[in-house]
């Protein structure tokens, strides 16, 4: 008996410790992070296997609505030939069918959940964040430049871009005040909200901080108010945190005011300004409409493994900058669309649509008193739907099948 209650735990601490690897290798390592579901898989079906239970019907229903949007995708796999491509475009999508199952089969309630994920996750970003301050300030001492702290050259060391490590410091910002995490431990929360807010600060994603602080302030009003009558000092040191980190993101956001719209509409871009991220999202857009309404695929959509093509084809067609003749610089193709739902309609039709759009409405309203993703950040997750073809990145399919799963796991 003790010999099996042993086992039990060690499975127990198993899983534990591999959820604690899946939400650490997110913004670290693509291959680290697939091993990680790969490891957190064969633990959960070996515990499931030697004590088997049926799990409950509610969380069936809402976690069966990802695997019915994998398998909409995976329908390309029966009708085109050859497959290679196919499975490539299948395979960054299956995360919609293992998360779920994972959860299904997992005996992990939120309260364990919820201290795992939360460490991995900060533990990766505090590392990765001394990591890419260090690199800056030795690409600094060379260049000399102050633009090595900011953005894209500070995101450089990691795979992930500064939107994806803006969106997962924005996360974690929000789960500061869960009374699962930390409890005890008022001051590290005071040292991570500090050296956190600084990193979104300086990786000056549009979308994160024009979207995420004002609902972060939201999220936070009551403590702020509290803490102002008794902390004023940690008050004022964070407004001017706030203020003068916000620099570099003015800097970002000043073309937004010259939006030049009129180009959009353009039929030929040759001889037109290079697009800023606005425009060209815009572009994309109505390039991803014309594609739908000249193939008139509203139904199964254009395919996977063809999307892209049709966009490349509108690029060359409006004369988008396509790179230099040798190949080393293919310009805007390849792109995406930049635009999660505008992509999902393009590959795989209305009916993909449609599926997301109840996932994303299950998410956001469902009923339940405790919920491991604050509601205001759903609101940030679609916005970066919007700007952002989210689902066609590990880095982001992976964290919106963990979030989305872990909504629905048990209290107790």
């Amino acid at each position: 008996m003790k010999a099996l209650s042993t086992r039990y735990l060690d499975i127990e601490y198993a899983e534990q410790a591999a959820w604690f690897l899946v939400w650490f290798s997110l913004p670290v390592s693509l291959k680290l992070n697939s091993a990680s579901l790969i490891l957190v898989s064969v633990v959960i079906l070996v515990s499931f296997a030697r004590k088997p239970f049926m799990p409950q019907r509610r969380k069936i229903w809402y976690l069966s609505l990802p695997v019915v949007f994998f398998l909409w995708h995976a329908k390309e796999l029966l009708i085109v030939q050859p497959i290679g491509p196919v499975w490539k475009e299948t395979e960054q999508m299956i995360s919609f069918l293992v998360i779920p199952i994972l959860f299904l089969l997992s005996r992990k309630d939120q309260k364990a959940f919820t201290k795992v994920a939360l460490s991995g996750l900060t533990s990766a970003l505090v590392i990765c964040g001394t990591i890419m301050l260090g690199m800056a300030t030795y690409r600094f001492i060379h260049s000399g430049s102050l633009g090595e702290y900011t953005y894209h050259a500070l995101a450089k060391p990691f795979h992930s871009g500064a939107i994806y490590f803006s969106f997962y410091i924005l996360f974690i910002l929000f789960k500061l005040d869960d009374p699962d995490w930390l409890t005890h431990r008022p001051e590290v929360k005071v040292v991570l909200a500090f050296f956190l807010m600084s990193m979104l600060l300086l990786l000056a994603s549009k979308m994160m901080i024009g979207i995420g602080l004002p609902l972060l302030g939201w999220h936070y009003r009551r403590m702020g108010i509290a803490l102002w009558r008794t902390q004023r000092k940690w008050m004022v040191a964070l407004i001017l945190l706030v203020l003068f980190g916000t620099l570099p993101f003015m800097k970002r956001v000043q073309n937004i005011f010259h939006p030049n719209l009129e180009m959009v509409g353009s039929v030929n871009f040759k001889n037109c300004p290079e697009p800023n991220g606005l425009n060209l999202r815009l572009i994309f857009w109505r390039f991803g409409m014309e594609i739908m309404e000249e193939q008139n695929t509203w139904v199964t959509g254009v395919g996977m493994s063809q999307s892209r093509g049709f966009l490349n084809g509108k690029i060359r067609q409006y004369g988008l900058y396509t790179g230099t003749p040798d190949g080393r610089d293919t310009g805007y193709l390849n792109y995406n669309y930049h635009d999660q739902f505008v992509e999902t309609l393009v590959r795989v039709g209305i009916p993909g649509i449609v599926i997301l759009m109840m996932i994303l409405f299950t998410f956001a309203f469902h009923p339940g008193n405790k919920r491991f993703v604050p509601p205001l950040f759903i609101w940030i997750i679609i916005g970066f739907f919007i700007t952002e073809s989210v689902l066609g990145r590990q880095a982001g399919v992976v964290f919106f099948c963990l979030a989305y799963a872990a909504d629905f796991i048990d209290e107790h």
